[in-house]
């Protein structure tokens, strides 16, 4: 059974994001996204499964609001808030979100830029 695409609150920032130019109305509903994220193992720590990102030269991570959508992916996926991903994951990783009927790429450049806002500064 594969699960139906829907617009979320997450991928409707995305393309209001693309409309507007604005990378940052991604990050209010981002942050409290319930997402999936692709592992490499079995263990109680984060160990990333990594693949090229859409630039060769890079790295990212799977992840996707419905796990229905990774059910093609061979390896196990954990829960995570996005606020928790932004924070875990290595500066340097890219993330695609895996929609059903497409996906969403955010860059190293663009995390970063998140987590300088005020809202993840620390």
């Amino acid at each position: 059974m594969s699960a139906t695409p829907v617009l979320t609150p997450l991928k409707n920032a995305f393309q209001l994001s693309r409309a507007e130019n604005n990378i940052e109305l991604i990050l209010p509903e981002l942050l409290g996204a319930q997402l999936h994220v692709v592992i490499g193992g079995q263990s109680e720590q984060i160990d990333l499964f990594l693949v090229p990102s859409p630039n060769p030269e890079r790295q990212c991570v799977t992840v996707a609001e419905d796990p229905a959508f990774l059910a093609g992916i061979a390896f196990p996926n954990i829960p995570v808030t996005g606020a928790q991903l932004i924070a875990s994951i290595p500066s340097e990783i890219e993330v695609v979100f895996l929609h059903g009927d497409g996906a969403n790429y955010l860059t190293r450049e663009q995390l970063a830029w998140f987590r300088g806002m005020p809202v993840l500064a620390t």
